[in-house]
């Protein structure tokens, strides 16, 4: 999913108001039987998830602030948007601009590596993990009871291999 949504707007003020108000027109359509609400609502939705999905950001960015001004002169909507407020589309600030967590994380890509490794080598190892630093550690399969030290920590522990 993180891959899906590099270099993708997210979720901000305006989807989230999209999206509720149009589960809410299509609950109103549905009960009161009136096919062409629950139509609008249905559109109302997929623009919202178009919003969401797209690559246009400084677009998406400038809809937004527009759509927060606006909501600013509207009591009870903007009572409703500042709640929002800390809602942010993924990898964005509130100004818009990318967060440091958007620069392609070395963590991501190192547990992206770890995960390789143990797939590739689970028919011959067992991997377990040091229940005091949190450590993965490859112990070889088929040897019995052993006694492992993380390299980490120095904790020792008994694991069946």
């Amino acid at each position: 999913m993180n891959d899906f949504m590099k270099d993708r707007y997210g979720v901000d003020e305006l989807t989230c108001v999209l999206g509720g108000a149009g589960m809410l027109l299509a609950l109103i359509g549905t009960i009161a039987n009136l096919d062409p609400l629950t139509w609008i609502a249905l559109a109302i939705v997929l623009l919202a998830l178009a919003r969401a999905f797209s690559k246009n950001i400084t677009v998406r960015c400038n809809e937004n602030n527009a759509f927060r001004s606006f909501s600013e002169r509207v009591p009870v909507l903007g009572n409703l948007v500042a709640r929002l407020g800390s809602i942010t589309p993924a990898g964005r600030n509130a100004s818009g601009g990318p967060t440091a967590s958007a620069v392609p994380n070395i963590e991501y890509e190192r547990a992206k590596r770890t995960a390789q490794k143990m797939w590739k080598e689970r028919k011959t190892s067992r991997f377990l993990k040091c229940p005091n630093c949190g450590q993965i550690l490859s112990v070889p399969k088929g040897k019995g009871k052993l006694r492992v030290t993380c390299p980490r920590c120095r904790a020792k522990m008994e694991t069946k291999s």
